[in-house]
């Protein structure tokens, strides 16, 4: 007999999108022509600042620490189609021609509903909050996508249901003691890319990231269960501050 899914519940989908800058290639461009690109990059920004103001959705700009890419993008939108609305305006760009893309992930916000959907206001507040996010004004972020085995001996899938439900359940209880120092979008992505979840954190230290996960390591639901196949870590940033990073410094 199969064992039970899950249930859960599914809200925004989210895009995360990691360049490398080519400096070569954008030394090379004319300072009047980098103004122009950099203009135009900042007006598509701003239009996502307008997108989040109405509560339709949310991103966060980041420079990645370490050499697997410069600059992130986490987008949150209401559907799919709008997600590769704004892949497709950022492709579009001028500026994206000295961008080279490095990793993406395709997710849709989750709530596993092991103990069953919840029965209170308050619940249902969590829950939406969840679902909705707005991403934290934090100043490091780190993504991480993972999956659960399946292999002979340690199959998550072949699990009783009892049993990954109290496994879950002490996961959620590491994640709930470091509120206060680790925000946490979690995302389902079975069907919709490489890996099963995407783990986003933000945090004001990011010491808190590695206390973290470390902790989850020791639990059969990750020691035993869990793969995690990269992790990527940044700080916080903005359109201008993107402008200043491009332009700082550069020969006329």
């Amino acid at each position: 007999m199969a064992e039970q899914a899950a249930p859960s519940l599914e809200g925004w989908f989210c895009l995360h999108l990691f360049w490398k800058i080519d400096w070569a290639k954008w030394r090379r461009v004319p300072q009047g022509e980098r103004r122009e690109s950099l203009d135009e990059f900042k007006a598509l920004a701003a239009q996502l600042d307008e997108v989040q103001s109405q509560g339709k959705g949310s991103h966060y700009w980041c420079q990645v620490n370490g050499q697997k890419a410069d600059l992130g993008l986490m987008v949150l939108r209401e559907s799919l189609d709008q997600l590769q609305e704004v892949e497709t305006s950022l492709e579009k760009l001028r500026i994206s021609d000295y961008l080279e893309p490095t990793i993406s992930y395709v997710s849709v916000t989750e709530v596993g509903l092991y103990s069953g959907e919840p029965t209170t206001d308050r619940g249902w507040s969590y829950v939406n909050a969840s679902l909705h996010p707005k991403t934290p004004d934090k100043p490091y972020i780190c993504f991480y996508p993972m999956s659960k085995t399946r292999v002979p001996g340690a199959n998550w899938y072949t699990l009783p249901y009892d049993q990954r439900k109290a496994y879950m359940h002490d996961h959620g209880k590491i994640g709930r003691s470091y509120a206060g120092k680790v925000s946490i979008i979690l995302t389902g992505s079975i069907g919709l890319d490489d890996y099963e979840w995407g783990v986003t954190l933000f945090a004001d230290d990011p010491v808190q990231f590695k206390k973290i996960v470390t902790e989850m390591r020791y639990i059969e639901a990750s020691s035993i269960y869990g793969e995690f196949p990269y992790f990527l870590v940044g700080t916080h940033t903005d359109p201008e501050r993107i402008d200043r990073l491009l332009t700082d410094q550069m020969g006329q």
